[in-house]
């Protein structure tokens, strides 16, 4: 018989990692401004043509994001819920942000999924309906990784 604490940490090994991700995009204006604008801590920006992280594939948009740390969970609402929260308190200036730039809004939620471990992919009708308030597109993309303790 095993161990309750090995299956425990099986269990903790094989969840899933979920990160939440808020970003405004842009062809045409450079949103560098809006880090000071919106006073997001943790928020970034980037140019069209940069590079993404240490690949040779480049940004094809000027953007703003705002990302949260990686948590292990079988349901994205959680960590979707937890953006919006995040992003409750500038709300009236993102939205006005996105209106007057013509940005595209995106919600991304990023899975690595351990094993077979997919997580649950409901949404709350809340979350979605603080999604669409934004009038942001909501993408879920799962990558199936090695364990991180393997």
């Amino acid at each position: 018989m095993s161990d309750p604490s090995d299956i425990d940490s099986d269990l903790r090994r094989l969840t899933p990692s979920v990160r939440a991700a808020f970003r405004l995009t842009s062809e045409r204006h450079v949103l560098d401004r809006l880090l000071t604008e919106i006073d997001l801590p943790g928020a970034i920006t980037w140019q069209k043509g940069e590079s993404i992280a240490s690949s040779e594939l480049q940004r094809r948009t000027n953007g703003w994001c705002i990302e949260l740390p990686w948590q292990r969970t079988y349901m994205l609402d959680g960590p979707l819920s937890e953006l919006l929260a995040v992003l409750v308190p500038h709300r009236e200036e993102l939205v006005d942000a996105i209106r007057s730039l013509e940005l595209d809004a995106h919600v991304g939620l990023h899975v690595r999924m351990y094993g077979q471990e997919v997580p649950d992919c409901l949404c709350s009708p809340v979350s979605i309906k603080a999604v669409a308030a934004y009038n942001a597109s909501l993408g879920v993309g799962i990558v199936p990784s090695a364990s991180p303790e393997s």
